[in-house]
């Protein structure tokens, strides 16, 4: 499902006063928040045939500190999005995010780093729960770079049969990953190039409702690479991904997965584009995984130090692979944000989305929204620590 709260993270950061999204490599202490708070009304919060429309609130909260830097150091960061609408029409959707890194600096080029991260994503259609623990340990030159991770998830995870819109399962599906990952990166002047491979067990505890093993092993290279060229600034990854099951339950995957972005500021705009394939584990009956492909353009304009507007597009398509169900959500927005000064953001968007699923389109779908930020300093730079310090990516982490 797409985001619909695009206010905070479209127009805020173009006015350079959203907590949580400079990239910034500080070595002083740095600790910085936000707290917001919108309003507005949905047509159809649960992206269903017949749903009614309601009122939301959504409270948002960010916080991030970084003492030292990320090589020796300690960081943590809080995020948390909670949105209520009229309970007849649509449960609450909660975002939490909370992690903690401790790096240690074990010779002048080495370094050792530990994060835990707790997630969790719940809406109608679905419910989320991990924890991570992350350990890489990086020898890091001015030319290049070696890593490794290992990292330990635990996930309990839930959803409805958005198709038959068929309640939770009685019970999460509880499983357990573990993944190795060594790669190199090499750097030049304007970025660098590297490789990854990607090794990990999905351990699930106990056969699903109908009594399927889901348990899995997946071999995943990645090669990836991160450049500013005449000021555009691009990201990409490419990565095989290979899904082998213990069982004949579940046929073997093999998917070709990518990320690749675009930002190019010029003047007062800032051009983006961004697509991906990526992979995520699901509970639906006889589905082995969902290969998500997600395009996104946008453009934003800063009419001044306290005036910007954005435009947004996206696309994406959800594919349950081995039942043959997919569903696709097209969202596109305005956004306009002004900055009242004293860390104060006051924002204002609409956008329509459309879902489509088998044999099924959905009305347009209407999103009007308003809202209030306050950005807050605790001392040090009016910077966030970066998500690099805390940030998972799958699959393409580097």
């Amino acid at each position: 499902m797409i985001r619909r709260t695009l206010l905070v993270a479209l127009v805020v950061p173009w006015l350079g006063v959203s907590a949580g999204m400079a990239q910034t490599a500080p070595s002083e202490t740095v600790s910085t928040g936000s707290i917001g708070l919108r309003s507005g009304f949905d047509s159809n919060p649960t992206d269903t045939l017949g749903a009614h429309g309601s009122l939301f609130v959504t409270q948002t909260m960010n916080y991030d500190y970084l003492r030292g830097s990320l090589q020796e150091g300690i960081g943590l960061k809080f995020r948390a999005i909670d949105t209520l609408y009229d309970p007849n029409v649509a449960a609450p959707s909660t975002n939490v995010l909370a992690a903690a890194t401790a790096a240690l600096r074990l010779a002048p080029n080495l370094s050792w780093r530990t994060t835990l991260t707790t997630t969790i994503d719940d809406n109608w259609a679905r419910r989320s729960h991990s924890v991570q623990l992350r350990n890489r340990i990086e020898y890091d030159t001015t030319r290049f770079r070696v890593f490794a991770n290992l990292d330990t998830n635990l996930n309990a995870l839930n959803e409805r049969n958005i198709f038959t819109q068929g309640g939770f399962l009685p019970s999460d599906e509880n499983f357990a990953t573990t993944t190795i990952m060594p790669g190199f990166a090499y750097k030049f002047e304007a970025g660098e190039i590297g490789t990854s491979v990607a090794l990990s067990r999905v351990a699930y505890f106990a056969p699903d409702i109908l009594g399927l093993d889901r348990s899995h092993d997946i071999l995943q290279p990645n090669a990836f690479f991160t450049a500013k060229v005449s000021g555009i600034e691009l990201e990409g990854s490419l990565s095989p991904f290979f899904a082998r099951y213990e069982t004949t339950d579940f046929d073997p995957v093999r998917q070709l997965l990518y990320t690749a972005k675009l930002k190019y500021p010029t003047g007062p705009w800032t051009v983006g584009l961004g697509s991906s394939r990526t992979i995520q584990d699901t509970t639906l009956s006889f589905a082995s995984l969902d290969e998500a492909l997600a395009h996104e353009a946008s453009v934003s304009y800063k009419f001044d130090d306290n005036n910007a507007v954005s435009l947004l597009a996206r696309f994406r398509r959800d594919d349950y692979l081995g039942v043959g169900l997919w569903s696709t959500t097209f969202l596109t927005g305005i956004d306009f944000a002004h900055n009242f000064g004293d860390g104060f953001i006051g924002t204002a968007g609409a956008s329509v989305r459309q879902v489509r699923r088998p044999d099924e389109v959905q009305p347009w779908a209407l999103n009007l929204q308003v809202g209030l930020q306050k950005t807050l300093d605790f001392g040090g730079p009016q910077k966030a620590a970066p998500d690099k310090a805390v940030g998972i990516k799958r699959p393409t982490a580097q």
